[in-house]
């Protein structure tokens, strides 16, 4: 009875075999037609934000971390040198607490001249920043050490992979994307081929990065299918494991 089974299991065992295969072979094919729409998309829209005219600089608005000066023109004796705290708050005298994270230096000069008006007969107060909060941008995906980052000043997401370690075997360079909040609940992206940057700097579209923005090093196609291809062995084809198929990413063996 053995001897006649083992045929039909061999049958079985080669079928598993060229289905996953063609499996290995389909499944890059099947995405190459979207990815390269994807990248003329992503060039597309690199090549419309260098061309549009630089827009202006938006006023910085204060976030926690940030230390400021308070001053009182008329009453110096309340000048106070800040820091607000991770709640985007501090506290003056008088007052009490005040609420400055998202507002411009110069809203929040008028607000506390407004505040003061009860207790002061003449108000000229001046907020100024005398040491921003660390300005980073985070990178993750497929790099070698994923995290936050520096921003410095014309930091490129090129830049930033780099210096999050580059990208790893696995990351498919062609399509990392960056993510930024737009302020209003929002969130904008743009897809950049930084292996292009990598050959040509020159004609190269990356634009500077901004503070908080996220770059994401996504996995390769070659990469997801072969991640899919092990899936499928491991928990769709118990027949394959019982049979011991034996495999690797772009070959397939019978044991």
């Amino acid at each position: 009875m053995a001897w006649k089974d083992a045929p039909l299991r061999r049958s079985h065992a080669a079928a598993a075999a060229l289905l996953l295969l063609g499996l290995t072979l389909a499944l890059p094919g099947c995405v190459s037609a979207e990815v390269r729409q994807r990248r003329v998309e992503a060039r597309q829209r690199a090549e419309e934000l260098l061309k549009a005219p630089p827009a202006e600089p938006a006023p910085y608005v204060l976030q926690p971390g940030d230390e400021i000066a308070v001053r009182f023109f008329y009453n110096p004796e309340l000048d106070q040198h800040l820091t607000l705290r991770p709640d985007g708050r501090f506290s003056l005298p008088l007052i009490g607490e005040v609420s400055a994270a998202g507002k411009t230096p110069e809203a929040l000069a008028q607000e506390l001249a407004s505040r003061y008006e009860p207790y002061l007969r003449a108000i000229d107060v001046s907020v100024n920043v005398e040491r921003f909060a660390s300005q980073v941008v985070y990178v993750g995906g497929q790099v070698r050490n994923p995290g936050v980052v520096p921003l410095t000043p014309g930091m490129t997401a090129l830049q930033a992979v780099l210096a999050a370690g580059g990208g790893v075997d696995t990351a498919e360079m062609r399509q990392v994307v960056v993510l930024r909040d737009n302020g209003d609940g929002s969130a904008g992206f743009l897809m950049l081929d930084l292996k292009s940057g990598l050959r040509n700097l020159t004609a190269f579209a990356d634009p500077p990065l901004q503070p908080k923005d996220i770059v994401f090093v996504p996995m390769s196609a070659v990469a997801e299918a072969g991640q899919f291809v092990r899936q499928y062995i491991n928990e769709l084809l118990p027949l394959a494991k019982s049979f011991n198929i034996t495999y690797q990413f772009g070959s397939l063996g019978l044991q």
